[in-house]
């Protein structure tokens, strides 16, 4: 199975890419594919995505699946379709 990933700021830093296909197993979960992505792009990105206390994704990144934050369906066991689409959305600040 086939999954884009988009990356936005930090991410885009350590993967030297603004997006990248990633090939998956077919009953692959959002919480498998961010330890995939891990695993392929080193400890910077394991430091970036997972909290290392706890050893889950870090709360202030936003990851949305097709358009739609993974925390709104099943959270990070949110199960991963052919050609779906992964944007990882770092904190925003501003004014």
């Amino acid at each position: 199975m086939r999954v884009k990933v988009k990356y936005m700021a930090a991410a885009r830093d350590i993967t030297s890419t603004r997006e990248e296909n990633i090939e998956t197993k077919k009953s692959s979960t959002v919480m498998g594919l961010l330890t995939l992505l891990s695993e392929k792009h080193g400890q910077r990105m394991r430091d970036y995505l997972f909290d290392p206390a706890t050893g889950k994704p870090r709360a202030y990144l936003q990851f949305l699946l097709d358009g739609k934050p993974v925390q709104m369906i099943n959270g990070f066991e949110t199960a991963l379709r052919d050609n779906c689409t992964l944007l990882i959305v770092p904190p925003v600040s501003g004014g």
